[in-house]
C-alpha cells in the first residue's frame, strides 16, 4: 500500500469513528477500530511513511472514546 492509499483508508475510518463518537454509539467498536489504526500508523512509521496530523487525530479520537466509555461505565455503576 502506498502513502496515498494509507492516508485515504485511515481518513475514511477516522470519519466513521467521529460519526459514532458524535452519537456516543458503538464505542467498543470505535475503540477497536482506533486501536487497529494506531497499529497501522506504527507500521507506516516503520516504512518511513509519516502521517503527522492523521496520527494525532487517531490518538485524540482514541482518548475521547476511552473517556466516554469510562464516563458511561461510571454512570452505570452509580
Amino acid at each position: 500500500m502506498d502513502r496515498e492509499e494509507i492516508i485515504t483508508k485511515i481518513t475514511e475510518e477516522l470519519n466513521v469513528c467521529e460519526e459514532y463518537l458524535k452519537r456516543e454509539a458503538r464505542l467498543d467498536f470505535v475503540l477497536r477500530i482506533l486501536e487497529d489504526l494506531m497499529d497501522e500508523v506504527q507500521e507506516a512509521r516503520k516504512k518511513n511513511i509519516l502521517l503527522g496530523e492523521l496520527e494525532e487525530r487517531v490518538r485524540i479520537l482514541y482518548h475521547r472514546a476511552s473517556t466516554l466509555v469510562a464516563l458511561i461505565e461510571q454512570g452505570v455503576k452509580k
